[in-house]
């Protein structure tokens, strides 16, 4: 449930007006950096521990959405 939330919050938000705007590489960096923030804070997962994005994807069974790297 938690991830579907996730999805639906953070396309809706990025892909808001996205015909009329393109995106920079710093909104790129943003979404990315949102996009990670939310789905280590899903699997209580804090800065402390040190857990690369990586290695936090294959624990919610993900790929990076927003952003292509």
């Amino acid at each position: 449930m938690r991830k579907k939330l996730v999805k639906c919050y953070m396309w809706s938000v990025a892909l808001s007006d996205a015909e009329t705007w393109t995106l920079r590489d710093e909104d790129r960096k943003c979404f990315g950096i949102s996009e990670m923030l939310c789905l280590r804070r899903m699997k209580k997962i804090i800065w402390t521990d040190r857990v690369k994005d990586e290695e936090v994807l294959p624990k919610v069974n993900e790929e990076s959405n927003i952003t292509i790297k």
